[in-house]
């Protein structure tokens, strides 16, 4: 497996990571978490494996992680991580393989969702696999800021979250777009998670109109960062890229 870094050309550049397959017959394209990066643990556990089964991986920083410091908030607007997304799926297909999959983690596939639900793409996505991924935006936003909304910002653990980002997710009712969704969905969460409970997954289920898997990872927290919870993710989006080539 080879990787480097890489600069994908954009409003504001976005800093990405490629890790190569040799005759790649797909590339993934990995939306990570919201306190993550492009150097989220769990890509980096997995991207290996993906590579050995033939497939390049593209994780990537949204910029809202770049342009955060400790002394600003952090601003993060659904539309705009969709129209980065998008911004690296058309890098992909035209520089990589074209036959395009998604792997989204917690908002990183809530994000992946808003865009294959709302955004006019081009590109071919043969499918998406979201992992511990919120789609009650207002439970997400309670889980967050327990004591409501206050002031310009609300702190979170050493982070700091701009409330008007928050009232933005508060009022995305996303679980009405999920019918929307017209590409293929592989659900992955653990059914002990205790930050986006697994009523979620199960919700999200109940609402997609395309050809879906659902896996409950058996004693899985919302990291999933075990290596059995790692294999066992390998092992079902493997299959799901299979399915959808």
């Amino acid at each position: 497996m080879n990787y480097r870094t890489i600069t994908i050309p954009y409003k504001q550049p976005i800093d990405a990571i490629v890790y190569s397959a040799h005759n790649s017959k797909g590339t993934v394209v990995y939306s990570h978490g919201l306190f993550s990066s492009k150097d989220a643990y769990k890509i980096n556990q997995i991207a290996p494996a993906l590579c050995q089964s033939g497939y390049t991986v593209i994780s990537f920083s949204y910029c809202y992680t770049r342009d955060y410091a400790s002394d600003t908030p952090l601003i993060i607007e659904l539309p705009a991580c969709a129209h980065e997304l998008n911004a690296v799926l058309e890098y992909a297909a035209v520089h990589y393989n074209a036959n395009l999959h998604i792997v989204g983690s917690s908002m990183g596939g809530t994000i992946a969702m808003y865009y294959c639900a709302m955004m006019p793409y081009t590109v071919s996505i043969k499918s998406v696999s979201i992992i511990a991924t919120p789609v009650h935006l207002q439970h997400l936003v309670t889980t967050l800021a327990p004591q409501g909304i206050h002031g310009d910002s609300i702190a979170v653990g050493e982070y700091t979250i701009a409330a008007s980002s928050l009232n933005q997710l508060n009022s995305i009712q996303l679980i009405h777009l999920i019918p929307r969704i017209d590409v293929p969905v592989c659900i992955i969460h653990g059914n002990n998670d205790m930050v986006v409970p697994v009523t979620h997954a199960y919700d999200i289920q109940k609402n997609l109109c395309v050809p879906h898997t659902m896996h409950i990872i058996p004693d899985g927290d919302h990291t999933l960062t075990s290596k059995k919870h790692v294999d066992l993710i390998l092992q079902y989006i493997l299959s799901w890229f299979t399915m959808h080539p």
